[in-house]
Parts: structure tokens; C-alpha cells; sequence
């Protein structure tokens, strides 16, 4: 039971930084400016994109306003990296 729920942990993880990263780079938007209009750090938000850290739901919905989305695309856009069940 607790393999799978580090399994699960590391597909959220993964699936959050690459829709976050993909983000990022298609609008050309550096760590440091996202983390300045978000009121975060460029470190935070590179644990993100690495995997390592995985954003509170209030960070995001920051980051969601900050693309001009609604928290609820961001969310669907995570879930389609999400490996099928």
C-alpha cells in the first residue's frame, strides 16, 4: 500500500512539473519572473519544475491567474500527464 502511494506521489509530482515547466516555456517566462508576480522564490518554483516539491493548491491557483487560466484547467491539464489507472 505505501509503494503505491509513492508511486502515485512521484506521477503527481512528475505530471505537476512537466505541465508547469511546458507553461513556462511556452509563454517564455523565466523562473524568476513567475516566482516575482506569484510572491514566490525562483528556487521554489525550480523544486517544482524538477519534481521535488509539489505546490499547495493556493500556489496553484497563483499560478493559474498568473497564465490566465482557472485553477480547474490547470488541474485538467495535470491530470491528462497523469499515467491511466
Amino acid at each position: 500500500m505505501l509503494l503505491l502511494i509513492k508511486l502515485y506521489s512521484e506521477d503527481m509530482n512528475e505530471a505537476v512539473a512537466e505541465v508547469l515547466r511546458d507553461l513556462r516555456e511556452e509563454n517564455h517566462i523565466s523562473q524568476e519572473k513567475l516566482a516575482d508576480a506569484i510572491g514566490s522564490h525562483q528556487v521554489y518554483i525550480s523544486e517544482i519544475e524538477k519534481g521535488k516539491k509539489l505546490p499547495s493548491l493556493q500556489v496553484l491557483y497563483h499560478i493559474a491567474k498568473f497564465y490566465n487560466m482557472s485553477l480547474t484547467q490547470l488541474v485538467e491539464r495535470i491530470e491528462l500527464r497523469l499515467p491511466k489507472a
